[in-house]
């Protein structure tokens, strides 16, 4: 577990605010500051929590109360939680930077079971609201007419024999490679690489795909 030293030390090297950090983790900020004070006792479900936030962030927690920046260039999440941090980590980087987002060979029925509607609807809610902010294009395999992002994203589609069944999505400097387990979707895993130049060249690579193969739904 993380200590209180070390919640106020990764907070300030992110130079955000209380109200960010409890925002993101659903709790109040007066209730985060008791946290960070000592003059609350924090569950370990939450200490995780807050630790993982952070951790998604860049941070790197170390002994003896030690924080500093994380040098991980490739980060793995696995399972249906850790969809969810990693759809988390997509939305932070949509908030805060925005830019353009591209999804290549997407079977929608995946986000669906990796967050349920409930939380995949929240999702979509959140990224509607960023408006202009954010460019978000998608590709799945062609006839597919499940639109679940169409309140944020433009859909294209492209050749059935074009398509796997594994994805990939750019955002930021970020490229995730999604791969699906339909047999066990706790086995599902994404490998996020973090790496501005590679995520530039795939973005590349994606739009040439969008503008001169991908074609409109009917």
């Amino acid at each position: 577990m993380i200590t209180p030293t070390q919640m106020r030390a990764a907070r300030a090297m992110l130079d955000i605010s209380q109200g960010v950090v409890a925002e993101h983790l659903g709790i109040a900020a007066n209730t985060l500051s008791k946290i960070e004070s000592g003059q609350s006792d924090v569950s370990v479900s939450r200490n995780a929590d807050i630790q993982k936030f952070y951790e998604r962030e860049g941070i790197a927690f170390t002994e003896n109360d030690g924080v500093k920046w994380s040098q991980e260039e490739i980060r793995i999440y696995q399972g249906t939680d850790d969809f969810c941090a990693f759809m988390d980590d997509v939305y932070e980087s949509a908030r805060t930077v925005g830019g353009e987002f591209c999804v290549f060979n997407v079977q929608p029925g995946n986000w669906i079971k990796m967050m349920g509607e409930e939380k995949y609807k929240a999702h979509s809610n959140r990224m509607e609201k960023l408006g202009d902010k954010i460019k978000v294009k998608i590709t799945s395999k062609k006839g597919n007419k499940n639109f679940i992002s169409k309140a944020f994203a433009e859909y294209r589609w492209v050749p059935e024999e074009m398509f796997n069944a594994k994805s990939f999505y750019v955002f930021d400097d970020k490229i995730a490679f999604m791969s699906f387990d339909d047999n066990d979707i706790l086995k599902s895993r994404i490998l996020v690489l973090k790496h501005s130049d590679f995520a530039s060249g795939f973005r590349i690579l994606f739009n040439i795909a969008w503008e001169h193969v991908a074609e409109q739904p009917s």
